[in-house]
């Protein structure tokens, strides 16, 4: 095996080691034959056309080229995009131009050293476990000769490689989701960090355009990140912070390394969760916009119950799906839902991809602040005075395959009865209810080799008991 696992999520592996150029050839073949196959189903005279795209990585726009290549030589025409692009934007442009598939370069928000691929269907989300699946099993098995490949060179003067610019269309599609002129009318002062990503020319720039005056940071491209992970999350975001305050901006915006994810700064510079994101813009949409009529609310397993308490509130319908966003989109491609989200910071909405969006997050919530005229604190105050107290948290254990093997084994013949002091009432995917209503999951990582523990509980003490004994039942399980 050569180490290729394409998922619904994507694929991310360490560069140079099992993240190769000859790994990609491999993919990009194995994913053209799987171009072709479809087509012969389809009794379709010639394959539609993919587009390409890739991010701020290091080596990602060869490995992108590296791609084009291959799909051109199986004469499978390649719409690439020459500058680093977010992956919503490669999505919205399947939709767009009617493709058949789309290919990302990206490693989005995990370490430096890492980089990936993600492959999208002709809807714009992510493809299926079983299309994923046939194409890791091609990729891992075949032989280096079956591989087609022309130059790059030889693929845009014979026409089937072309080189496209998707921005355009993507900002007149968020136009009509985005209430840009309440933005305007609001003058908001904002600061933003693109985490040296691929929202570098998008985010401050839509801003801009909806009058905002942007103060920004992190606005070039650097493969190491500045030697972080590129995640909005609370520990990354601390020079976000110290600008907010710095330039008296009333909101801090950023995205992850492929804008697929967004984080948020309130106008004290104090961080705000992806969780409480997620139920505030929820608020926002069903209170504020009046979006109901018979549309509903789709989460993940590991997001705030505050969530379900508003949807409950305003009568419609909230589902709960497993992990993994791709989860979320099929719902919210099949379905008549209004928004879907996950405490990661992933959001998507009614019209947009079934994919998620951390611009479309961040422009979301300018107009949130722009339309109720106040801080995010303000906002979050009400909404605990309305529904009660939600005290969310994560925590990421590394631990070794054996030791994930063990406690997969010990979740699934052995699980806890209780923790600490609180019963387990009743245990769906290994998220764990309590008899007082909070709730503990604990899951591995599909894209990192971690262990992730969740809780959610209605008092920061009672949260911290809760993570506490969470983490003892790993430690004892695991020796």
């Amino acid at each position: 095996m050569r180490g290729i696992h394409l998922s619904p999520s994507g694929w991310r592996a360490i560069i140079a080691k099992e993240f190769t150029f000859d790994n990609i050839l491999f993919l990009a073949q194995a994913i053209a034959d799987y171009l072709k196959q479809q087509a012969g189903k389809s009794r379709s005279c010639s394959v539609p056309g993919v587009v390409i795209g890739y991010d701020c990585r290091f080596l990602s726009d060869e490995f992108a080229r590296c791609a084009a290549e291959v799909l051109a030589g199986n004469q499978i025409n390649v719409f690439f995009v020459p500058v680093p692009s977010p992956t919503p934007v490669i999505a919205y442009e399947i939709i767009n131009k009617g493709l058949l598939a789309g290919i990302m370069i990206t490693a989005s928000h995990n370490p430096p050293i890492y980089n990936g691929l993600k492959f999208n269907a002709p809807h714009g989300g992510s493809d299926s476990k079983e299309a994923t699946t046939w194409i890791t099993n091609q990729a891992n098995t075949m032989q280096k000769s079956l591989i087609k490949r022309v130059t790059y060179q030889q693929g845009i003067a014979s026409g089937v490689i072309l080189p496209v610019d998707p921005a355009e269309k993507y900002f007149e599609h968020l136009k009509t989701l985005i209430n840009m002129e309440l933005i305007k009318e609001a003058g908001l002062s904002v600061a933003i960090d693109p985490m040296f990503g691929c929202a570098i020319e998008y985010l401050g720039n839509i801003l801009t355009s909806a009058g905002c005056r942007v103060a920004a940071i992190h606005t070039h491209r650097d493969p190491l990140f500045g030697g972080k992970s590129p995640d909005p999350d609370k520990d990354s975001l601390q020079e976000l912070s110290q600008l907010v305050v710095s330039s008296n901006s009333c909101l801090g915006l950023a995205t992850d390394g492929d804008a697929d994810r967004f984080g948020v700064i309130d106008s004290d510079g104090k961080y705000i969760s992806s969780n409480q994101m997620i139920a505030l813009l929820v608020y926002y949409m069903l209170k504020t916009r009046g979006q109901k009529g018979d549309k509903g609310i789709v989460k993940t397993a590991t997001t705030t119950h505050l969530v379900d308490a508003i949807a409950k509130k305003y009568n419609v319908i909230c589902r709960q799906t497993n992990v993994g966003f791709r989860n979320v989109a099929e719902i919210m491609r099949k379905e008549n839902m209004l928004i879907g989200g996950e405490e990661s910071g992933g959001l998507t909405i009614a019209g947009h991809i079934p994919e998620k969006d951390g611009i479309l997050g961040c422009l979301l919530t300018a107009e949130m602040v722009a339309s109720e005229q106040k801080g995010i604190k303000d906002i979050s105050q009400g909404l605990q005075e309305e529904f009660g107290c939600f005290f969310t948290k994560r925590m990421d254990i590394c631990l070794s395959k054996e030791e994930m093997d063990v406690l997969s084994k010990f979740l699934q013949h052995d699980p806890p009865k209780r923790f600490g002091d609180l019963q387990v009432t009743r245990m769906e995917n290994n998220k764990f209810f309590m008899e007082d209503d909070g709730w503990l999951l604990i899951r591995q990582s599909a894209t990192e080799p971690l262990i992730r523990i969740y809780a959610e509980a209605a008092s920061k003490e009672r949260l911290h008991s809760l993570m506490e004994a969470g983490m003892e039942f790993i430690r004892c399980r695991i020796g």
